[in-house]
């Protein structure tokens, strides 16, 4: 069997930093997704026919063509929310050009929506959805009609695909990354994690090799660990910085603020980690599922930079239990910690609320999925849309001004589309109520489901 597995182009959120960054500079770099190295891997334990075609590199004509080239007898699509509009267009166009080909469409768009907002997911051409509700591999079945019983725990990544995946001059624009942890024990309303991968941890001797291979092969000085929350299990988390120490590569991460404690930053220091993503989103919501307050979080950073690691906090306005000026007093405060020097502003991720898990209050915009993750795409009426687009407006002026040019251009292309629409909405189901506490079993289990009309 034949398999060519896609990653589509994303929309305006795209895997450099900052958001619409238009070039590359402050260290970014291109952020591959997982997803393309599990799919991978677990396609050659089926087949040795198998490759990777990532359509932010090279032209879409090119790519459409080393698609086709390789003659598939399946395509596998792994689709984030704003690179659906991408997935529709690429499904279209493989399956026009080779009738007789399976397509098959999975990926964070798919597992978020596909029993609650099928409507979000039409496609125009026959695909089959796969949804992996607590097990990575779950979808092999679907395609290969076998289950080899793999296991993430001791579950060996095949790397090769990245060298014939890029350009050689790309190699080192690119962030390499390892996943020694999936799932989450938090349970965040608004986050995929806990709700789609069941917990498991990678042993140790299976990620000296992966990383060994990084090294050995790709000349790679640094990784990213890609996991959710690198300290959701503290002995997991030290047995991973031992070898992260013994192998001395550079190395980052993204955890919670509760789990810098002294002894971990340490440690952190002591085994070359240069960075942390820490998960801020919003001071004062009841939507976040873990403790976050403004002197933790300054303390926390300072003692990190101390160091010599960078903290790296992500915001989120327009949660939807904050009211707009709490939002513009938290915009200006990232400002604040700007200015004194506490944080770099590349080093902030700060969006507005984008509704990936379905929610039973999200009245969803009728908008192209690129713009999802950059502009407004819920509100509960035209003011409160209005107020979106206003915190939009903010974070760019205070946090990313650089990005202010860019972020105009796609503000106006969003405005001329809803004026083309004639309207602001979305005409789609409501999401069921589901109690908060239940959220984290039912959103992506399949056990709720709206149903097509």
């Amino acid at each position: 069997m034949r398999i060519v597995i896609v990653f589509p182009h994303v929309g305006y959120c795209t895997g450099w930093r900052p958001h619409l960054a238009t070039e590359v500079k402050n260290g970014a770099t291109y952020h591959i997704a997982q997803a393309m190295t599990y799919l991978y891997s677990i396609a050659k334990a089926y087949t040795d026919h198998v490759r990777v075609v990532d359509f932010n590199f090279g032209s879409r004509e090119d790519n459409l063509q080393a698609v086709l080239d390789y003659r598939p007898d399946a395509v596998l699509i792994s689709s984030t929310v704003n690179s659906y509009d991408s997935t529709r267009d690429l499904a279209s166009a493989i399956s026009h050009a080779r009738p007789g080909v399976k397509l098959f469409v999975g990926g964070p768009a798919v597992s978020s929506n596909y029993f609650l907002r099928p409507e979000l997911l039409t496609l125009d051409t026959p695909v089959e959805f796969v949804v992996t509700n607590k097990d990575i591999f779950a979808w092999a079945t679907t395609v290969f009609g076998e289950d080899k019983g793999l296991k993430f725990r001791h579950f060996e990544v095949d790397n090769s695909w990245i060298r014939e995946t890029y350009p050689e001059d790309a190699l080192d624009k690119i962030r390499y990354t390892v996943v020694t942890s999936i799932g989450c024990t938090y349970k965040c309303s608004f986050c995929l994690n806990p709700k789609v991968y069941r917990i498991n941890y990678k042993a140790p001797e299976t990620l000296r090799r992966e990383i060994s291979y990084l090294q050995d092969t790709l000349e790679v000085d640094a990784v990213s660990v890609a996991d959710p929350f690198f300290f959701m299990r503290e002995q997991h988390a030290a047995d991973v910085m031992d070898v992260l120490e013994e192998r001395g590569i550079r190395w980052s991460q993204q955890t919670c603020l509760v789990t810098l404690t002294d002894e971990n930053v340490k440690r952190m220091a002591e085994t070359g980690c240069s960075s942390v993503l820490v998960g801020i989103e919003n001071f004062t919501s009841g939507e976040i599922n873990k403790p976050v307050e403004v002197e933790s979080f300054e303390d926390r950073t300072q003692f990190a930079k101390n160091l010599g690691i960078k903290i790296k906090p992500s915001f989120i306005s327009g949660l939807l239990d904050i009211d707009y000026d709490t939002d513009v007093a938290q915009i200006h405060y990232i400002r604040s910690i700007i200015d004194r020097g506490l944080v770099e502003n590349n080093q902030i991720q700060s969006n507005i609320y984008t509704p990936y898990i379905p929610d039973a209050r999200d009245r969803l915009l009728d908008v192209p999925f690129r713009f999802w993750g950059v502009m407004p795409v819920t509100a509960k009426d035209e003011e409160h849309w209005k107020q979106n687009l206003a915190l939009c407006d903010l974070i760019y002026e205070h946090v990313f001004p650089e990005t202010v040019p860019r972020y105009q251009e796609v503000r106006s292309e969003y405005l001329e589309h809803l004026d083309r629409q004639g309207h602001l909405w979305m005409q789609h189901k409501p999401v069921p109520h589901v109690p908060a506490r239940k959220m984290n079993h039912v959103l992506t289990s399949g056990k709720v489901r709206v149903d097509i009309g």
